[in-house]
């Protein structure tokens, strides 16, 4: 069976300084690789019918304002395919990525009390693709030609959603804590539901942590 492993982006791939990646002129030197990410990716490139995609919800894009001229749908793809092809410049390959730009009205609530406006053609409640649907989970399976129930789901990410949405998707959902996760208390809500899916959820200590884990895994299956 084929395993596909989704990454989340910003906080799990890349350092998350709340940058909103691709609103600057700048914002390829903001681009920093964290640690662990080549080599966990380069241990997941040695198995076998396994495939590798980012998915990630880009929530700048639909933020208004000067300081958000600069990012719209057409960067957005441009800073996803900039850190893939910097990935593949260090040996660790990923096959594509999605990204979805739309936020709901409880983003939108959040961001008015800190003085953000968003762009209304920009929200879309329950949108597909909007994590934690699994809309871009059924897109990557679907570039494989696969449907998700043919395949092996292990979903990466630094948020509660991420682990949700790999549970979602049939999968298994691992957390890789970072600054937002402690920050916005997700580490505690993930353990929660970890009593509940014991086998399908996994807190990881990094990057490299959560590859050798599925690592095992699929050798334990095999």
């Amino acid at each position: 069976m084929t395993t596909l492993v989704c990454l989340d982006r910003d906080g799990t791939i890349n350092k998350d300084e709340d940058y909103f990646l691709g609103s600057s002129l700048n914002w390829k030197q903001q681009v920093k690789i964290l640690e662990g990410v080549v080599d966990g990716i380069k241990l997941l490139n040695n198995i076998s019918d396994l495939e590798i995609f980012i998915i990630t919800n880009q929530s700048g894009v639909a933020l208004k304002g000067s300081k958000f001229e600069l990012l719209n749908e057409k960067r957005m793809h441009e800073v996803n395919e900039y850190i893939i092809n910097l990935l593949e410049r260090q040996g660790a390959k990923i096959r594509g990525y999605f990204s979805c730009p739309y936020v709901d009205n409880k983003y939108l609530e959040k961001a008015k009390k800190i003085g953000r406006e968003i762009n209304p053609d920009y929200i879309k409640d329950k949108h597909p693709d909007l994590k934690p649907n699994i809309g871009m989970i059924i897109k990557a399976a679907e570039t494989i030609e696969k449907k998700i129930e043919e395949c092996n789901i292990y979903n990466i990410g630094d948020r509660y959603t991420d682990v949700e949405m790999g549970l979602k998707a049939g999968g298994t959902g691992i957390l890789v804590p970072g600054k937002k996760t402690r920050e916005l208390g997700d580490e505690a809500r993930v353990k929660e539901i970890q009593e509940i899916y014991k086998q399908r959820v996994y807190i990881a200590k990094d990057f490299l942590d959560a590859a050798t884990y599925i690592t095992n895994k699929l050798l334990s299956l095999s």
